[in-house]
């Protein structure tokens, strides 16, 4: 992951051998469980907890419900997950892994600030997009973790807004970028990126990149970046 963070216990237990972390476009959420978590089982109590903590919130979602729609038995998610706090924590942590992995590479290419910005907003805006279900319940049920599981994935977000801060601070120091606090610009500039989480459908007229690459012009835009 190159963030420094050492992986929890959860999470190691659970994700696959490198193995099935293997390259491609990640289509859909089952798409990454299925790269990322080597048991059927596993991965159907996780795509069910998205989608009863989606729907009804964590606090409302219980584990009976999610042991049935994963077609479990309670029992069964427990075997598992410790506790409904767990499941959510493990759905976190590897969303807010997934997006640290998207965006950082996106950040790695080479090119100018402002080509690289766009592939890092344009990158950051799709996955969000793409996995809107997940990435809502994973922003929006943030709250529901403990002090300590907070304190983790808020390593994750500090990471990403570090690549956007890099980004933008490179723009303004070769004078292609004008931003008079690069602080409260990243700042900006990541929550405008979430907001898609807040009206993004998939069954509209425009796909998740075709998104990614409006937004990414918004924020050139903002920044008044130099068009040449």
């Amino acid at each position: 992951m190159g963030l420094g963070i050492k992986k929890r216990t959860i999470v190691e237990r659970l994700t696959a051998e490198s193995s099935m972390n293997s390259g491609g476009v990640v289509r859909n959420l089952a798409d990454l469980f299925n790269r990322r978590i080597e048991s059927p089982s596993i991965r159907r109590i996780l795509l069910a907890a998205v989608d009863s903590f989606s729907k009804t919130g964590f606090h409302a979602a219980s584990t009976r419900d999610i042991a049935r729609k994963a077609k479990l038995s309670p029992a069964a998610v427990y075997v598992h997950f410790h506790s409904k706090e767990e499941l959510l924590y493990t759905v976190v942590t590897l969303m807010s892994e997934w997006v640290f992995d998207q965006v950082s590479a996106a950040a790695r290419e080479r090119g100018r600030p402002a080509e690289r910005l766009r592939r890092v907003v344009q990158v950051h805006v799709a996955s969000h997009a793409a996995m809107r279900t997940a990435m809502f319940v994973s922003n929006f049920e943030f709250h529901s973790l403990n002090a300590a599981q907070r304190k983790k994935i808020l390593r994750y977000r500090d990471a990403i807004e570090k690549l956007f801060e890099d980004c933008i601070r490179a723009g303004c120091e070769d004078g292609s970028f004008h931003a008079a606090d690069i602080g409260i610009t990243k700042v900006a500039v990541v929550s405008l990126c979430v907001s898609v989480l807040n009206w993004f459908s998939p069954g509209g007229r425009l796909s998740p990149e075709q998104v990614g690459d409006y937004y990414a012009d918004l924020v050139l835009s903002m920044l008044r970046a130099d068009p040449t």
